[in-house]
């Protein structure tokens, strides 16, 4: 994983800020999965047929990848809503909830990734595995709410594409006066990835790199 991947997946902004982890309690509708939507973008490639699977396999990769770094059970998200609805701290996950979080976002991670980059996903997703454990900090979800492709060529089985990805987290951290601070920071990435089709059919990202769109950082 690359400098420029871990401060896309690990946004700290300055101050009250709140550190921003990948993602998912619920993830809104994703425009351009299935071909509208593509604004400004070049489709080239021996096989314009397969740019549909493509994109919609590229957006299911990039919200499995943020969905992994934040308890994602309904427990945990029912619990989390009731008590911000009221003003309060969302509660720490526990120890139960965090190892049902890395079971199954590594077992969809390997869903979505070829296994060297599912690898290199599953460090951020430790990361925040380990970061919900401190019992100042409150990592209540992150998702995807909106994904626009630029460009997408494919020649045979592989792809590659860029897309501007809208990412949002909804986080809480304790402050030395014993109150709580909460942030809901949105950003926009430019992600590059190249994807393999398997001799299934199904297309997995084997690289992905990213940084925030210019203005859009945290």
């Amino acid at each position: 994983m690359t400098g420029t991947r871990k401060r896309v997946r690990f946004a700290v902004a300055a101050g009250a800020a709140l550190t921003a982890l990948g993602v998912v309690l619920t993830v809104g509708q994703i425009s351009g999965a299935g071909g509208a939507g593509m604004t400004t973008a070049a489709v080239v490639g021996s096989d314009a047929t397969q740019v549909g699977p493509v994109k919609t396999a590229f957006s299911a990769a990039i919200t499995a990848s943020r969905a992994a770094d934040a308890p994602s059970g309904q427990s945990y998200s029912t619990a989390a809503a009731t008590a911000m609805a009221a003003g309060q701290p969302a509660p720490m996950a526990t120890d139960a909830q965090r190892d049902d979080q890395l079971r199954a976002g590594l077992a969809s991670l390997a869903q979505h990734f070829t296994p060297a980059q599912a690898d290199h996903e599953a460090i951020g997703l430790r990361n925040a595995v380990a970061f919900e454990a401190d019992p100042k900090v409150r990592n209540v979800g992150t998702g995807v709410s909106d994904v626009k492709y630029l460009s997408v060529s494919i020649q045979s089985d592989t792809a590659t594409l860029e897309a501007h990805v809208t990412t949002w987290a909804k986080t809480q951290l304790l402050q030395p006066d014993g109150k709580w601070l909460s942030a809901n920071p949105v950003n926009v990435v430019d992600y590059r990835a190249t994807l393999v089709r398997g001799s299934s059919g199904q297309w997995q990202v084997s690289d992905l790199h990213g940084d925030f769109v210019p203005g859009q950082g945290p």
